[in-house]
């Protein structure tokens, strides 16, 4: 049995040879396309045999392949042959097969360019007997339909059911024995005239379009056409799908409305009464489902060493059953994956896609064929595997030689080397050990003088990392002339420097001890000139006071004089030292 998931498989493999000559695919329609079984209910007796036919619709658009596995309870049926004549299907990845013993018949089939494209194409047909007395359920455990569009895209949205009732047969009565006389001849046999059906009404549901389909909806609304002869209709909604209405009058309407309707296989009948009698009565089935699988448990197992973990998981749902299951991986945004419902298989298993070391968080939902859902978490942890170990390497290399580095890991793995320069820009290549965990690599010449960090990280086969290694560093320096010159050139550049501020300094200070002694030179003067001036006018006012004083006679008369002279030569002298010491204070100024 082929898995509708499984990318390898024939039915991909077929749809891409068929598409390959598909120039012009069309988009996808929203309506998507659908597995049903026709006649989809029924009623028989057990040793009866009956036919099913398996048949797609398209939703709009070319297919050109489907595969299914259609599952029936082998307590009720037995299949007898199958069949694909008449089949929309020319070529055949899976022939057509059963298995009473697993109560399972699987096929796989497609057909080249243009495709297929309609409402009830026929796949295969089955022919069952009936075992016992029951309620015989069929339905699709697994199904794919492949658009035509190049790309072998899945578009089947839904996939059908079948339910068909097996009762008892009736036990032929015993006839009377006869007479021992002569045999007469048998009266000619009347024959039954054939029963046709009689204003048989057309039942549509606008809630409940497919009669194959489970729902989550439990209002359900039907509709019919009245023809202008129809005077009364006559209706009932049950579990049983052989009722036939009483010919009661209930009115002339053609629709009605079930509310809150329990969930289960329920039947719609109804029949016209055109003013001579009551017509053939009409049935319409509806499945309604509105409540979400189980609760199931998601257990997280690791098989392989050095291996991703595997998610198991089965959910049940009591009515319409599982169809498929979404797989998230830390975020709802990103669908990991989807997987159809396998009832052969007790457990469904998922193999985590490569992931960061570190924990994470899977969510899956378990979808039912009515459209409920129910969604369980677990938390796991993706372990590291061994960490490389960095052994050799240079301490210090020139710019014109080769780094080489090398180390012991586990076996036949990949090592990823990292060296980072001081400006933050690394540098990678992967290296792989051998058989006895040994790796060795060399990196190209021409890395920049500086000094660099270096580390490892394992990855196996599966894509297990491991965690980054310890950081070791060395150095990058240039040649031993060209140290030497870069030292020659730095020493000069430093001597000269020198020089240049040596000479400045002095320049500077011979400029400034020209302006203090130009400075100096003129307070000098200015001095010379206090001096001058006021020595002059101090011996100008001795003679004038000397003159003054020689012109008295009387003793009384010069020393009055001689008083007032005294005081006028200390005025002058006290007014000739502060502009002295003015000019001497402008002079320690200066000198500061």
């Amino acid at each position: 049995m082929k898995g509708i998931i499984n990318k390898g498989g024939y039915l991909m493999l077929l749809a891409a040879i068929a598409g390959s000559f598909w120039f012009a695919a069309a988009p996808a329609q929203a309506a998507g396309a659908s597995l049903f079984f026709s006649p989809g209910a029924g009623t028989y007796t057990i040793k009866e045999k009956f036919t099913v036919t398996v048949k797609a619709t398209t939703g709009g658009q070319a297919i050109n392949a489907s595969e299914g596995v259609v599952s029936f309870d082998k307590n009720l049926l037995e299949v007898t042959a199958v069949s694909k004549g008449g089949s929309i299907f020319s070529l055949w990845t899976t022939e057509p097969s059963f298995s009473n013993a697993n109560g399972t018949v699987s096929f796989g089939g497609g057909l080249p360019p243009p495709g297929y494209s309609g409402s009830s194409g026929k796949i295969l047909s089955i022919t069952f007997r009936t075992k016992a007395v029951g309620t015989a359920q069929i339905r699709f455990t697994t199904g794919a339909i492949l658009a035509n569009d190049g790309k072998g895209s899945n578009i089947l949205v839904s996939m059908g059911t079948g339910s068909f009732n097996i009762a008892a047969k009736e036990e032929p009565r015993p006839e009377p024995a006869k007479p021992n006389t002569a045999p007469t001849p048998p009266p000619p046999v009347k024959k039954e005239p054939e029963v046709t059906e009689y204003n048989l009404p057309v039942i549509t549901s606008p809630t409940h379009p497919d009669q194959n389909s489970w729902s989550g909806k439990n209002e359900v609304e039907f509709k019919w056409e009245l023809p202008a002869e129809i005077m009364a209709v006559s209706m009932d909604f049950n579990k049983d799908n052989g009722t036939v209405p009483e010919g009661v009058n209930q009115g002339l309407f053609n629709s009605k409305i079930y509310s809150k309707v329990e969930d289960g296989t329920r039947f719609f009948h109804l029949r016209y009464f055109d003013g001579k009698k009551w017509g053939t009565a009409a049935h319409y089935r509806v499945l309604i489902d509105t409540v979400g699988p189980l609760p199931f448990k998601i257990e997280v197992m690791t098989r392989d060493s050095g291996n991703w973990p595997t998610l198991d998981f089965k959910a049940s749902d009591a009515l319409s059953g599982v169809g498929y299951y979404d797989i998230f991986i830390n975020s709802l945004e990103e669908k990991k994956a989807n997987l159809a419902e396998d009832l052969s298989k007790s457990s469904l298993s998922f193999q985590l896609p490569a992931l960061e070391i570190g924990e994470h968080t899977a969510l899956i939902r378990a979808v039912d064929l009515a459209g409920n859902e129910t969604t369980e978490t677990v938390k796991f942890t993706v372990q590291p595997i061994e960490t490389p170990i960095i052994k050799n390497y240079p301490r210090e290399i020139k710019s014109s030689d080769q780094f080489f580095i090398s180390g012991t890991a586990l076996e036949n793995i990949l090592v990823n080397i990292s060296l980072q320069a001081e400006d933050g820009k690394i540098i990678g290549k992967t290296a792989h050990s051998d058989k006895n965990g040994n790796w060795f690599e060399v990196f190209d010449r021409g890395l920049a003088d500086g000094r660099y960090l270096a580390w490892v990280e394992g990855e196996n086969s599966n894509g297990l990392k491991s965690v980054p290694s310890e950081k070791v560093s060395f150095l990058v320096s240039p040649p031993i002339f060209a140290r030497i010159g870069s030292f020659v050139i730095n020493y000069f550049t430093v001597i000269a420097s020198l020089l240049f501020m040596i000479i400045l300094i002095v320049f500077l200070l011979l400029y400034i001890i020209g302006i203090i002694r130009r400075k100096l030179k003129k307070e000098t003067v200015e001095i010379e000139e206090v001096l001058h001036k006021n020595m002059v006018g101090l011996k100008r006012t001795v003679d004038e006071e000397f003159s003054e004083l020689g012109r008295l006679k009387k003793p009384a008369e010069i020393k009055d004089e001689t008083e007032k002279m005294k005081s006028v030569i200390a005025e002058h002298i006290a007014a000739t030292e502060n502009k002295i010491l003015k000019e001497i204070k402008d002079v320690e100024e200066i000198l500061k």
